[in-house]
């Protein structure tokens, strides 16, 4: 379930990143408010099976792999967090978001770390275990928001 909740944190962060970075241009004069609202929208349906699920799944493998090999856990859960996110281009042939699983599987392992050195002490930081679910709801709202503007 940890890993679920990671996913939900870097599916949130993925959505403000993308929406204020690159925004989706639209054919109305909404302001630019409306448009990163709006791509945010757009990123937030298209990505939310793919990072939560699949990069659950992904980081999954990653840890379980470089324990299993007992050399360098880190940079090789790392390397393999981005192997996992390099798929993408198998299944759609599209550099540019291969290179969008990327940024997403580096946000993935940089949260997951941050989640696990936090929960050595959790009885200081007892708001942060809740951090995923408050952020998972942002995600939702800000994507509701972004819908509606038309």
């Amino acid at each position: 379930m940890n890993k679920m909740l990671t996913g939900l944190t870097v599916w949130t962060l993925f959505l403000v990143l993308m929406g204020v970075l690159f925004p989706i241009p639209t054919t109305t004069d909404i302001g630019m408010i409306g448009k990163i609202l709006q791509s945010i929208t757009i990123y937030g349906f298209f990505s939310l099976t793919p990072i939560v699920f699949y990069g659950s799944i992904v980081s999954l493998a990653s840890d379980w792999l470089a324990r299993r090999i007992k050399w360098h856990f880190q940079p090789l859960s790392f390397f393999f967090h981005i192997a996992g996110a390099c798929t993408a281009y198998i299944v759609t042939q599209n550099i540019d978001i291969t290179i969008m699983a990327v940024l997403a599987a580096v946000l993935f392992f940089v949260a997951d770390r941050f989640f696990m050195l936090l929960k050595d002490s959790s009885q200081r930081f007892y708001l942060v275990k809740n951090l995923p679910i408050v952020l998972g709801f942002v995600g939702v709202t800000m994507m509701v928001f972004g819908s509606s503007f038309v």
